[in-house]
């Protein structure tokens, strides 16, 4: 439960920190702090606990942006199942194979949303630089967010003490 906590904090902040600077930064040039929780959590927490708390981070992100509730938790879900498919393949430790990894993510979580109709519309011509930005932003930031949960997230995750428990001896078998 630990990693879990550690990752919504962790996420939480990122989030609101890219809320307050967006006024003051250029359109995109912002990396998602959702996708890359997501991508980092999909290196970093396999099982049930990496999904809850990416589906946890995607929520966050829901309630602090103004489109319809559960579209970034499924984006979010979509992206960590994604990088756990990706990293059996693909050595997605590397930031060589991470980096276009986030930028093909970026761009299929941007046509998701605008598919679902909560993203910019793809025949506005004023999309395609902002989109290079944010994907450039983001494939620049993911290494960074990897290791900043590998090691907070990583480090909480000890492993479980092994479990003692009562041994039956069957004695002699019954003839």
């Amino acid at each position: 439960m630990k990693p879990i906590a550690l990752a919504l904090v962790l996420a939480a902040a990122g989030l609101f920190a890219a809320g307050a600077a967006a006024p003051w930064v250029p359109r995109g040039a912002l990396p998602d702090p959702a996708l890359l929780a997501a991508i980092a959590l999909g290196l970093h927490l396999p099982g049930v606990r990496g999904l809850l708390a990416v589906w946890a981070i995607g929520w966050q992100a829901d309630f602090l942006s103004n489109g319809p509730l559960g579209v970034f938790a499924f984006a979010s879900l979509l992206a960590w199942i994604a990088t756990r498919l990706g990293e059996r393949q693909l050595a997605l430790a590397r930031p060589v194979a991470l980096i276009p990894f986030t930028a093909a993510l970026t761009v299929g979580q941007v046509a998701l949303l605008a598919v679902l109709g909560v993203g910019p519309p793809a025949a506005d011509a004023r999309v395609l630089p902002v989109l290079v930005l944010h994907v450039l932003a983001n494939a620049l930031a993911v290494p960074f967010a990897a290791r900043l949960f590998a090691a907070i997230v990583g480090g909480a995750d000890t492993p479980e003490a092994p479990r003692t428990a009562l041994r039956f001896d069957a004695g002699a078998p019954l003839r």
